[in-house]
This record gives structure tokens, C-alpha cells and sequence, in this order.
């Protein structure tokens, strides 16, 4: 699912440290309809570090800037 969101996100938000958020609704989990937010850093390379992830169902929660909208 994670590599999913990283692939296909509905939009994409920058974090204070300079990392990025990619985030994308998903209709079924074990806790119902929620948001996966995945944290992570790109590398010079391209490379994705991922940080963390977790899911939310306020998207007013998540911190940063926007910078892509699918």
C-alpha cells in the first residue's frame, strides 16, 4: 500500500525539515475509510527514504505546503 501512495498519491505536501508527505485516500482498512500519509526524503539519486506512515481521517491535520495535486 505504501509503495502504492509513493507511485499514485493524491497530492503531495512539504514538510518543515524538507521532507515530503505523499498522501492517498483508501476506502478499505482494518480501520475503515482513512488517508495514508507517507512520510519520506528523496535522495539525490531519486531514491525515496521513508520515514514513516500512518493513516488519518482529518486531512487538516497534516502539516506542509502544498506542492503537487494530482
Amino acid at each position: 500500500m505504501i509503495k502504492d501512495v509513493l507511485a499514485n498519491p493524491e497530492f503531495i505536501l512539504k514538510g518543515n525539515r524538507e521532507e515530503r508527505k505523499a498522501v492517498r485516500y483508501v476506502k478499505e482498512t482494518h480501520l475503515g475509510p482513512k488517508y495514508l500519509v507517507v512520510v519520506y526524503r528523496e535522495k539525490a539519486s531519486g531514491q525515496k527514504a521513508i520515514i514513516t506512515a500512518y493513516f488519518t481521517s482529518d486531512l487538516k491535520r497534516i502539516k506542509g505546503e502544498p506542492i503537487w495535486k494530482a
